[in-house]
Formats: structure tokens, C-alpha cells, sequence
């Protein structure tokens, strides 16, 4: 219309018409009242988000967003846009419906989206279409809201083998069942000892004797689980889908939740030592290791020998060691021999399995290679293989 406008306007002049005059100068003021309208119509809001604090990957999230209009205005519909972090992929993303302002009256409008990936984002920019009221201008602007933080943790896949887990001292509570909730008769009470499950301190006796008391029941203590994953730089094998890492994040979580539910003490020890959460309540200590999974990140300078050998002088005997790794660490087998009384368990992974074949540039040392298996295996740890699943839901 702008340049019609301008047509008339260059006729009337040339031909000396106050009628095409008349029409360009009424179609340039309608242009103008419809500017201004739409102007106005993006202008003197607020808005607030509202949205889940954690999701697990592959769960839908709803986005809510509350606007108010700070002058009274009678205003036409807008569109809000909300900026998510380029880091955050998602699918199956909704659009958020036209909403009209009013004065002093919260108007609410919302959108989903699937997020798939794991990690913590956030954001607060967001940005509102409006037209006039027939719709011939359109304008936006950007605002920025208070920010907002989602955290998406790890979905937990199965993992479709026994870990056998060290008995620790006595018999193990896993397998006796009294973990699951099942009956047993006390031998007595004795002081808190490292590994010892939660659900068995004697509260009574602790505070009579002003220190943590557990109950000793003839089958012996709970079993403690130290969870170990790949995170040296270059070791992450995947595409937009999923990866070599993501897929030690999940089936770590499912472990860690799995055995934590049933009394023992799970650790990632490479991360954070076992005195600062044994006193963990079990639900607080399966929401503490989403975070921290969600957190982790493969770009370590150090090798994953680097990180065992570390632990050295931490592990007491009857404990369990899981490590996941996906590329050879030649010098991981050295690093496991010599360690009495402690069980290593390696989780390894094919990374041709996550590598998009079209695009695949570089050949991994893979850790599932049989010569590298049998190495871990001669080095005394159980080694199992995971294959990559096929869709994480």
C-alpha cells in the first residue's frame, strides 16, 4: 500500500489531479493510524514464565507465560515468541496462541516442547508480534523477563545385566531382601560405619549417645556402588540423536537410581566423596545425582586411568567399582590390577553405533573390540557390553 501510495502521489503531481492526490494522501494516513496501532499494541507489557524446574529427556514441558498490560490500551491480538537457548534441542515445539492484553488483568498463553538432550538452560528473552487491527502493519519487539532455568536430566535406560555387586562386610542386603522392606532380626546396635544404608540408624541410641547408631542385624551391612564414567575430551561418539555419553549418563542414573532405592550407598566418586552424602535422604540423594549427571560434561583433560588411579587409598575392601567407557584407554587395565578387595565392574559401548554412518569422518579405538576386552578381563575386571538403544523415550 506504502508504494501505491507513493504511485498516486508521483501521478497526481505529474498529471495535476487533486483526486489521486486526495486517495494517496488517505491511503498514507491509514498506513500511519495502522503503524501506530501496531506500535502501541507491542508496547507497556509484562510478562512472567512459568515453567517445570527438571524434566527428564524425552518429556514433554509446558511453558506458561503471563501478560499484563501496563497502560490502558485497547490492544488487538499479539503473538509472544519465546528465544529457548540454541543449545537446547527440542521436537515437536508448539506455537503459543494470540492473546489481547488487558489493563491490569493477567492473560495467559502457553507452548510445549520435548526437549532431547540433556543439561541445564536458561533463558528470558522473549519477543511479542503485534498488527493493527485489520492486520496491514506488523511489528515486534523485544523484552527481557525474568530468567528462568530448566533443568533435563537423563532419561534412565535399563541395563539388561547383573552387577553382582561385593557383599561388602557380611552378607549383602540387596540380596538377603531387607532392603526391599523385608523382615529381619536384630542383633543389636553399633556405631555408624561408612556404607551403612539410612533406613537402619537407630535414632533412639544416636541421640542418647550423641552420635549416629545404627541397628546390626545378623545379615551384616548394606553395599556401597561407586559409579565411574569416560569423560575425557574426544571420547564422545554420537550424533544430534544421542551419544556415547549421553547413553553412559542413562544407564548410570538407572543404576544408581535401582540400588539406591534398595538401601545402597551410591557414589561418584570422582565427583563428590561418600562422608559429604551418606546422610543423604534416599529421595534428596536420587535428586542430587540427576544434577549432578545433568552437569557432567566429556571435555576432562584427564584420562579415565587417570581418574581410577585417583581413587586409590578411597576404596575399602568390599566395595564396588562400575566404569563406563566407550574408546580405549590402554592404560586402563594396568591401573585396575592391584586393587584388594575391590570388584570392578566395565561397561563398555561400540561407538559405531552412534556415529551417523554418512557423516562418519574419524575410526574410534572402540572399548568394545575384543582384544581390549580381553585385556580388561585378564586385568580381573567383568566386563559387559551395552548395545545402542534404539530410541530414548
Amino acid at each position: 500500500m506504502t508504494w501505491a501510495a507513493l504511485f498516486l502521489l508521483v501521478m497526481a503531481v505529474l498529471v495535476y489531479s487533486p483526486m489521486l492526490f486526495y486517495m494517496a494522501t488517505a491511503i498514507m494516513v491509514t498506513i500511519g493510524a495502522a503503524r501506530l496501532q501496531a506500535w502501541l499494541a507491542v508496547r507497556y507489557l509484562r510478562f512472567e514464565r512459568y515453567a517445570p524446574p527438571a524434566v527428564r529427556v524425552g518429556e514433554q514441558v509446558t511453558v506458561e507465560i503471563v501478560v499484563w498490560s501496563e497502560r490502558e490500551l485497547k490492544r488487538p491480538l499479539i503473538t509472544v515468541r519465546d528465544h529457548l537457548p540454541s543449545r537446547l534441542i527440542v521436537k515437536d515445539r508448539t506455537h503459543s496462541l494470540p492473546v489481547a492484553p488487558s489493563f491490569d488483568q493477567p492473560i495467559r498463553t502457553r507452548y510445549t516442547f520435548t526437549p532431547t538432550r540433556r543439561g541445564r538452560y536458561v533463558w528470558e528473552r522473549l519477543t511479542v508480534i503485534g498488527t493493527d487491527a485489520v492486520g496491514l502493519v506488523s511489528l515486534e519487539k523485544s523484552y527481557n523477563t525474568d530468567k528462568v532455568e530448566l533443568e533435563v536430566y537423563p532419561t534412565p535406560l535399563p541395563v539388561n545385566a547383573e552387577l553382582q555387586p561385593l557383599l561388602g562386610w557380611g552378607a549383602s542386603d540387596l540380596d538377603s531382601g531387607a532392603a526391599a522392606g523385608a523382615g529381619l532380626d536384630p542383633r543389636g546396635v553399633r556405631e555408624f560405619a561408612f556404607g551403612d544404608p539410612l533406613r537402619y540408624i537407630h535414632w533412639r541410641s544416636s541421640a542418647k549417645r550423641d552420635k549416629l547408631m545404627v541397628k546390626e542385624f545378623e545379615t551384616g551391612s548394606g553395599v556401597s556402588i561407586n559409579l565411574v564414567l569416560q569423560r575425557t575430551e574426544g571420547t564422545d561418539w554420537g550424533d544430534v540423536e544421542t551419544s556415547t555419553f549421553e547413553a553412559m549418563c542413562s544407564h548410570s542414573l538407572f543404576i544408581a537410581t535401582d540400588y539406591a532405592e534398595k538401601g545402597a550407598l551410591v557414589v561418584f566418586p570422582v565427583h563428590e566423596h561418600a562422608e559429604q552424602i551418606i546422610h543423604e535422604h534416599p529421595e534428596a540423594r536420587i535428586r542430587s545425582i540427576r544434577s549432578l549427571l545433568t552437569d557432567l560434561v566429556p571435555n576432562s583433560p584427564s584420562k579415565i586411568s587417570e581418574d581410577i588411579y585417583g581413587l586409590r587409598g578411597r576404596m575399602r575392601e568390599g566395595e564396588t567399582v562400575v566404569i563406563f567407557v566407550a574408546e580405549q584407554d590402554l592404560a586402563l587395565p594396568d591401573t585396575l590390577m592391584g586393587w584388594p578387595g575391590v570388584q570392578f565392574t566395565v561397561i563398555v559401548y561400540d561407538p559405531a553405533e552412534y556415529i551417523n554412518k554418512k557423516a562418519r569422518s574419524a575410526k574410534p579405538n572402540a572399548a568394545s573390540a575384543p582384544e581390549y576386552i580381553g585385556q580388561l578381563e585378564r586385568a580381573g575386571a567383568r566386563v559387559i557390553y551395552l548395545p545402542r538403544e534404539e530410541k530414548v523415550r
